[in-house]
């Protein structure tokens, strides 16, 4: 196979929404913006990124998606918790996140070790659409470091008409 379908192969076989890169700067620029650097300041229940991933990087706003969009949005969450949390193994590993479980809720929380991550990582002009939209979900849904999943989901889909299921 020459060179240009090689190429145009890994294009079509490539889903942006399931890369680890993609997931993994989302994830961060998550993080950075709502300022979890320490235990102290650590985000509660990382399942709820995978809820919100497909927002922050998207043109769209919330309001423009349709149920059949918002239900398949909600289904693929399910899956992106999988990966998100062997994303999260991976970034600890390498020392850019630390997580601690939260035994109460059962959950893991976790914080960026901003310190490792390269300082231009977080340019504001690049990652300017996502930053944005981050700031929109957080105002928008009322989004706190502390908020429960279940009001998440019943903010962003049950109440569009998505059918949900328990987390």
């Amino acid at each position: 196979m020459n060179k240009t379908k090689k190429s145009a192969k890994k294009r079509m076989m490539f889903i942006q929404n399931e890369d680890y890169n993609f997931l993994a700067y989302n994830l961060l620029l998550f993080l950075d913006e709502f300022k979890c650097y320490s235990e102290e300041t650590r985000f509660r229940d990382f399942r709820k990124i995978a809820y919100l991933i497909e927002f922050i990087s998207s043109s769209k706003q919330i309001g423009e998606y349709d149920i059949f969009e918002l239900s398949d949005i909600y289904l693929n969450a399910q899956l992106k918790k999988k990966l998100l949390s062997h994303l999260i193994i991976t970034l600890q590993n390498k020392d850019y996140l630390d997580i601690s479980l939260n035994r109460t809720h059962k959950t893991i929380e976790l914080w960026i070790k901003k310190e490792n991550i390269p300082k231009d990582f977080f340019d504001k002009q690049r990652f300017k659409r996502e930053i944005s939209n981050i700031r929109k979900l957080k105002k928008e849904f009322k989004i706190t470091k502390v908020s429960k999943l279940i009001k998440l989901i019943n903010d962003i889909f049950t109440s569009r008409g998505v059918s949900t299921w328990e987390v």
